[in-house]
């Protein structure tokens, strides 16, 4: 998966933006404020429809006007190629894929897209919700039927939690029981082949980043090793009447990420956690790769930031060697960037972006 050609209408700060970009790897540089983060969130949004910054779509409109455009021409394997574009226009989203609309999941499921910026530590530093989040995003593209499996566990958690929370009886809230032991169960499987895999990988990527320390990932369902989800639910129901939700099941799940026999949290530097975040989407791609036959298209805000230069030489070679095709963000070419592959070079401005050949 390759952008070919970027476009974007009143997207932030770009009133309007044209790119043509290199194949493989892509380098914005430019000073705090001038659009450079901005420029990568144009292209998660065609491959997530959102922005990894938390901003609504209302908050990514220009000075324009209440909407906004981005387009990209694409190439989805070698020699196909196509178009992904999203518009955000009198608060609705409409996505697009090769010229026709496309709904949320197809959008998705056409364009991987991956982050790596300082927001990330979160999958280290904060609760289970954003290694859930990490995992399932991989799970998606390699399980074709997660998203309907997730849904249905979805429908079956909010109906039991909504008979919890009304006081319904101990048979009204078995009800919806099997449909969701029997999905929990799939949701569970997936994950754990994907952890596997994930596990499989991630080894070659330390070596290569960190090359220090025994990683390890350790999945935990969120219900007991030593019974089914069914056995949990109806063991512990009585229990979740009095708190009036579901405590066990895929939704508690947790990915732990550890150190030897420890958890990585304030037990390792910014920098060395920036890298093992870098080394786990690095892992996470080359699954999907095996999967699906190409490799998402990777985004790397701030470069440099944490990273002490053998560091940064280090993250700089898996970027070169990293199979799909790489945009990253920096304040300028100096440093380890001094000497770059062959890549495409650009210089960010207040909206407005050149080819570092014209500056």
């Amino acid at each position: 998966m390759r952008l070919l050609q970027l476009k974007a209408d009143n997207f932030r700060l770009f009133s309007e933006l044209s790119l043509s970009l290199h194949d493989r790897l892509n380098f914005f540089f430019g000073p705090n404020a001038a659009g450079k983060t901005t420029l990568l969130e144009t292209m998660f949004a065609l491959g997530r429809g959102k922005s990894f910054r938390g901003s609504s779509s209302a908050e990514l409109a220009g000075a324009g006007g209440r909407h906004w455009t981005v387009f990209a021409r694409v190439e989805r394997e070698a020699g196909v190629t196509g178009t992904q574009a999203i518009e955000w226009r009198e608060s609705a989203l409409r996505a697009r894929v090769d010229g026709r609309p496309a709904q949320g999941v197809e959008f998705v499921r056409r364009m991987p897209v991956q982050v790596l910026e300082p927001g990330m530590h979160r999958v280290l530093q904060d609760g289970p919700t954003y290694r859930r989040g990490f995992m399932d995003w991989g799970v998606f593209h390699v399980e074709q039927s997660f998203i309907g499996v997730w849904q249905r566990y979805r429908r079956a958690l909010q109906q039991r939690n909504s008979a919890l929370r009304n006081g319904a009886s101990s048979r009204e809230i078995a009800v919806w029981e099997p449909e969701l032991a029997e999905t929990g169960e799939q949701l569970q499987a997936m994950r754990s082949r994907h952890v596997a895999a994930l596990q499989a990988a991630l080894p070659a990527q330390l070596s290569q980043l960190l090359d220090e320390g025994e990683w390890s990932l350790d999945l935990r369902a969120g219900w007991g090793e030593s019974e089914s989800l069914a056995e949990a639910l109806a063991l512990h129901r009585e229990r979740d009447r009095r708190s009036g939700v579901t405590q066990f099941g895929p939704h508690r799940a947790e990915l732990r990420i550890k150190a030897g026999q420890h958890g990585v949290k304030n037990r390792i530097s910014r920098g060395q956690q920036k890298l093992l975040i870098a080394a786990l989407l690095l892992s996470q791609c080359d699954v999907i790769r095996a999967h699906c036959g190409w490799s998402p298209v990777l985004l790397v805000d701030d470069f440099a930031a944490e990273l002490a230069d053998r560091y940064q030489q280090s993250l700089l070679a898996a970027l070169a060697a990293y199979p799909g095709q790489v945009h990253v963000t920096a304040f300028g070419p100096s440093g380890v960037l001094a000497a770059l592959p062959d890549c495409g070079m650009f210089h960010v401005e207040r909206g407005r972006v050149r080819s570092a050949a014209e500056v």
